[in-house]
């Protein structure tokens, strides 16, 4: 014992013991003295056995505590009993985890039922022999029971020889190929093309699960409408929902369809500023209350007169928004918390009204940070439009078999459109697909167990990543967010909602939803003269939603046009099409004005508003977002000099044109006066404008250095040293090569802008890169480039620099 007036010494090791002991097991100021090791009175032990029992009961009455608040909840939002809510059960993605555990698990199982089964036949059979009673007959049976349980090294033998003799017999095939390979004609070539051709679309038209899908729509084809309303799953279709009032509204004749747009048309524009979203615009938005009238409702005596367009209205429950109830529980598991009854954010909040009254919609606010938020409720609209579809199917069926058993003519029914697909999701890379579908995996109820695999080929293809695409913790968070994970830009998939769950990889005429790349889905529909040119499974689609459309314009913007102008045509073939059960304006080929089209991009460019202005017909009207821009240009760190020459259009010269003239006669020339050799970087957001200033600067021998898409890496390494010493004069810098990279260019001194770039974000990053203060920054555009030079210096002194009678604007 210490004594009196003295501390009491420990050892390292015991201190050091205690120390870790006292941090991991108290959360209290009065847990961390309790724990002293000086202190007398009380073991260890019985103080970490105390602590844990507090802490364990602390951990019981928080979680009853959250019980207890998500039941007031639901309480609240149902108003009534939460036992009445439909039991959802697990989710998809739940089972989906749980499912590998449980199929080891029954494998093992089964390993060891077989190994007690050939313990017992072992055991007859040597009763059997020790009686001396064994037959020709019983000799015949015991060799094949023998050969059943031989061991496994002799079949691993077996298997080692069959090994080698395969590979010995694929070296003598090969080198009978080698020996034939000359005398193949061109026909055999064209044959295995074919066959190749056809694997590569089986995911289009495969008809492997041809049986599986009908059966399951013969037996829920044959359901009475009693039998339907004791279902869960089902929930009749509303005569006053936005679904119903618009798809299934009577357009009898194409003067009914012009009145109809002659209508959106002539409304006037009414604009709403939004606290922390922007300024929504409504454009042609038709009251469907008082439109044209469906089956089973009658047209209102006197409509209103409408003279505006109209504005969204928002709702406060599901109940409101027709959301199918089968949806709010797993949609509230996927919230952290409550900020509404709905469970919305402020921007979700804002959106879903548009997309509920399947308005045509173009959000270019999106960003990394609300994403997530963006596409888990187009997510939540495509699966609830799916579920609104298979009940109205459902309830025509039940209809006209009670029709049937009555012995009344067949009802006109006309719900359902050519094909089965009926949404179509766009995104750019596999990334976003796998964000989407794992999602879409727990809205869903239910899940088939033999689909498993699929889920787990779907994770595999999905998710993996090359190790040479690593990215350098040094890039920008949004290059980041945007090239994370698997950045594969060639897919399709197709999602099939069944009775007992999701199933991945359905072929496009047997699925629900489709998601692809522009890419993927551009290989399947084709063009003239192709193939294997397929473009009916996209006849009946009734939403289209494109996600990230600013990375998508940096892919090829040719196969979304290709893509949009092959929407909603009459298909070529009829695909066991019921064409008594087909609406009216897909028989008539007018599917194109009642689609609905979502579009999510960070930009707003020409392509995009041409896009959305001249392909989105929705007789709904359209709803555009976008916000007020404070500009890109108070970003930039260095203080320099930016001249931006505004050049007027001509109708008999290109801009390209107009803007290289400029540059050859005025800017290079300025360059050449001044003496300036090095450091000059010549930023071109086109390709094609790219082109042609590389075949003038290779003309006239200039000195410079190129970075594009196409350029080579190791000659780019070899170019940006070259740039740096100063060594080579320009840099011709193409913005698709600045998106896939984000390199820190070195040795800028000054920039030449040859149109403004579309991601005004690259304006910045490049201008940042400059170490000078003294040097120039010199933008050469048009008013094709107003979008872009909006965001680069803020709506207000655009519209000012815009209107200007003066051509050049100086900024410092």
């Amino acid at each position: 014992m210490a004594p009196k007036g003295k501390k009491q010494k420990i050892s390292k090791k015991v201190a050091k013991k205690f120390t870790i002991h006292r941090k991991y097991y108290s959360d209290t100021f009065d847990d961390y003295s309790a724990l002293n090791p000086l202190k007398r009175g009380q073991t260890k032990e019985n103080k970490l056995l105390e602590l844990s029992k507090k802490q364990q009961e602390r951990n019981v009455r928080e979680k009853e505590q959250k019980e207890k608040e998500e039941i007031q909840d639901l309480q609240q939002e149902i108003g009534g009993d939460v036992d009445t809510l439909y039991e959802v059960g697990p989710s998809s993605y739940d089972l989906f985890v749980s499912s590998i555990a449980d199929k080891y698990k029954l494998k093992l199982k089964q390993l060891e039922k077989e190994e007690k089964e050939e313990k017992r036949k072992n055991k007859r059979l040597i009763e059997e022999i020790s009686n001396n009673d064994i037959d020709i007959s019983e000799e015949e049976e015991e060799e094949e029971v023998q050969e059943e349980v031989e061991p496994e090294e002799e079949d691993e033998e077996e298997e080692v020889d069959q090994e080698l003799i395969d590979n010995q017999d694929d070296e003598d095939i090969d080198q009978e190929e080698e020996e034939e390979e000359e005398e193949e004609n061109s026909d055999e070539q064209d044959e295995q093309e074919e066959q190749d051709f056809n694997t590569d679309f089986r995911d289009v038209n495969d008809n492997d699960d041809i049986d599986e899908d009908d059966q399951e729509q013969q037996v829920r084809e044959n359901i009475t409408l009693d039998q339907l309303l004791k279902e869960k799953e089902f929930e009749t279709t509303l005569n006053t929902g936005h679904y119903h009032i618009h798809f299934n509204r009577i357009v009898d004749s194409r003067n009914e369809l012009d009145t109809l747009i002659e209508k959106s048309q002539s409304l006037e524009t009414v604009s709403n500023e939004i606290e922390d979203i922007g300024i929504m615009t409504s454009i042609g938005c038709i009251d469907n209350q008082v439109s044209a009238p469906t089956k089973g409702t009658k047209k209102p005596q006197q409509p209103k007169e409408q003279t505006k367009s109209l504005l969204p209205v928002q709702k406060n429950t599901f109940h409101d928004y027709n959301i199918k109830k089968r949806l709010f529980k797993p949609w509230l598991k996927s919230k952290s918390k409550k900020e509404n009854e709905l469970y919305f954010t402020n921007l979700q909040k804002t959106l879903f009204p548009v997309f509920n009254e399947y308005r045509d919609c173009l959000y270019t606010e999106e960003t990394m940070y609300n994403h997530k938020s963006i596409y888990k409720l187009y997510a939540l609209h495509a699966v609830n439009h799916i579920f609104k579809s298979t009940d109205q199917l459902l309830e025509d069926n039940a209809a006209m078999n009670e029709a049937k058993t009555n012995g009344k003519p067949d009802p006109d029914l006309r719900h359902q459109g050519f094909t089965k697909p009926k949404v179509l999701i766009i995104v750019p890379y596999r990334n976003t697909a796998l964000d989407v579908v794992k999602f879409i995996l727990k809205l869903v109820p239910h899940e088939a167990k033999e689909h498993a695999e699929l889920k787990t080929k779907f994770i595999n293809e999905f998710t993996h990543r090359d190790v040479d695409q690593e990215i350098n913790e040094s890039k920008p968070d949004d290059y980041k967010y945007t090239f994370r994970d698997n950045i594969d830009d060639c897919f399709r998939l197709g999602l099939t909602f069944r009775k007992g769950g999701l199933k991945l990889y359905s072929s496009f005429y047997h699925s629900d939803i489709i998601i692809a790349s522009p890419l993927g889905l551009r290989l399947a529909v084709g063009t003239e003269g192709d193939k294997q040119r397929d473009y009916d499974f996209l006849s009946s689609v009734e939403v289209v939603i494109m996600d990230q459309t600013d990375s998508i314009l940096q892919q090829n913007w040719d196969h979304i046009q290709i893509i949009f102008d092959n929407l909603n045509k009459v298909p070529l073939q009829d695909h066991k099409t019921d064409f008594s059960r087909v609406r009216n304006t897909f028989l008539e080929g007018w599917g194109n004005y009642l689609r609905q089209t979502l579009i999510f991009s960070s930009i707003l460019t020409p392509e995009i508003n041409a896009l959305f202005n001249r392909s989105c017909q929705n007789i709904n009207g359209k709803i555009k977002i976008k916000s007020i821009k404070q500009g890109e240009i108070s970003n930039i760190i260095p203080t320099l000099r930016q001249t931006f020459h505004r050049l007027p259009l001509d109708s008999s010269v290109t801009d390209t044109d107009l803007k290289f003239k400029f540059l050859i006669d005025t800017i290079i020339p300025r360059f050449n006066q001044t003496n300036e050799t090095t450091g000059i970087l010549l930023y071109i957001p086109n390709y094609y404008e790219y082109v042609k200033l590389r075949n003038y600067f290779r003309k006239e021998g200039k000195s410079y250095v190129l970075a594009s898409e196409y350029t080579d890496p190791k000659a780019i390494t070899r170019a940006r040293a070259q740039f740096n010493e100063g060594t080579k004069t320009f840099m011709l810098y193409t913005e698709r090569f600045h998106f896939y990279n984000r390199y820190r260019i070195r040795g800028i001194k000054h920039v030449i802008f040859f149109g403004l770039p579309q991601n005004t974000a690259f304006y910045s990053e490049i201008l940042n890169n400059i170490a000078d203060n003294e040097g120039s920054i010199i933008s050469v555009y048009t008013n094709r480039d107003k979008l872009s030079l909006e965001r680069i210096v803020g709506t207000s002194r655009s519209i000012k620099i815009l209107e200007s009678d003066k051509l050049t604007h100086l900024f410092c």
